[in-house]
């Protein structure tokens, strides 16, 4: 496989560069990152979980949050951006596995590079898992990135295994808010959902959605494109990812967080969408899957 810096090379505003460089403040041992800086946008990539970090409009309108503690440690989750939660979302009944997965912890492999004469950059990266004692089913997951005015994540999911494979998976994007106390998700109005910290217990959502303690949710069967009001106005669509995660640890939580820390949680929620809980995907052998979730301003 080509080095990362032989396929971003040839592209003008693509560098590979390290998180020692980028963040020099930042803890943790470094990581490799790819820098993006087009006519159309800034954004930063992590090869580790095939992460898009962080994204701002030329115009200067942020996409998304990063932690200003993330710690950049081989091995360890990334605080912000889109994570990638694969091939489970959430905690595992199995204890000593680790929360959302493993992909978002794994270094992906950037297979494509591309620049379009518009601007636009596109990143592909893939995971192959050859089944182990985290999941026994082989797979590999596939990342397409098109970084432009708008944030396009492809995710496809392929089956190599002689047996069925159970998927739950979600795209955990960490949207930039101006004052947590004001945010609204309109279209969550009357929507059942099912409650985290309430063993899944299946409530109804009074009004818009807001974010005025810890908030961690899953809206099943939402179709329709979601949109986080007042300020930055950002819009998420998508396609085949029937979930709807929201997500803020609250005060008390994100102070116990030594990737966050106390009052952090103030800059940012999380929409994510994906296939959780009952709405996972079981892949027959052989057979791909694929979602995908664009987030812009409006």
């Amino acid at each position: 496989m080509p080095a990362l810096a032989d396929l971003v090379r040839p592209y003008p505003g693509i560098t590979l560069t390290d998180s020692k460089t980028l963040f020099p403040d930042a803890q943790g041992a470094g990581l490799p990152l790819i820098h993006v800086d087009t006519a159309l946008c800034q954004a930063v990539v992590a090869p580790q979980g095939a992460q898009l970090l962080s994204f701002t409009k030329a115009d200067g309108t942020p996409l998304l949050w990063l932690s200003p503690r993330c710690q950049f440690e081989p091995g360890k989750a990334l605080r912000g951006g889109v994570p990638v939660c694969l091939p489970w979302f959430g905690p595992h009944p199995d204890q000593d596995k680790p929360q959302h997965g493993f992909a978002r912890t794994s270094d992906w492999d950037l297979k494509q590079v591309a620049r379009a004469d518009n601007g636009r950059c596109e990143f592909w990266f893939e995971l192959e898992h050859t089944g182990d004692d985290r999941f026994a089913q082989t797979f590999t997951a596939a990342l397409r990135m098109v970084l432009g005015q708008t944030i396009e994540l492809e995710l496809s999911l392929t089956n190599h295994d002689s047996q069925p494979a159970d998927f739950t998976w979600a795209l955990h994007s960490y949207l930039p808010v101006q004052a947590l106390d004001k945010v609204q998700v309109p279209v969550l109005a009357g929507r059942d959902y099912l409650d985290n910290l309430r063993d899944h217990a299946r409530l109804t959502q009074r009004g818009p959605l807001t974010f005025t303690g810890e908030v961690d949710r899953v809206f099943p069967a939402v179709e329709s494109e979601v949109t986080l009001e007042p300020q930055p106005r950002l819009r998420l669509t998508h396609e085949n990812c029937p979930s709807l995660v929201a997500w803020n640890p609250g005060v008390a939580k994100a102070a116990a967080m030594d990737d966050m820390g106390e009052g952090n949680e103030q800059g940012f929620v999380c929409l994510e969408r994906g296939a959780v809980l009952d709405e996972g995907w079981t892949l027959a052998p052989g057979e791909t899957r694929r979602g995908k979730v664009t987030i812009s301003a409006v």
